[in-house]
């Protein structure tokens, strides 16, 4: 039970921040409300990332679903990050 917690816990972290920085570079608001979307967003992704984590049996399968979908969101981030042009 324990390296579930800490997977999921850590892994949720990672990826509700990297899935913040993906729509902190697709949405074209003032960044005050940038801030406050992220900040309520990120709490909710961190949310649901750990109750998808805690769906498997074993702590390895767990580190393998979310290092799937961090590589998928880094992906996303690098490709945005890349051909981002500030306005």
């Amino acid at each position: 039970m324990w390296p579930k917690s800490i997977i999921a816990f850590l892994g949720g972290l990672l990826l509700s921040v990297s899935i913040m920085l993906s729509l902190y570079l697709l949405v074209p608001l003032a960044i005050d409300i940038k801030l406050l979307l992220g900040l309520l967003s990120g709490f909710i992704t961190w949310v649901a990332v750990m109750v998808y984590c805690y769906s498997f049996n074993k702590g390895k399968d767990v580190a393998f679903a979310c290092g799937k979908l961090l590589i998928l969101s880094l992906v996303v981030n690098a490709v945005l990050f890349w051909s981002y042009t500030p306005l």
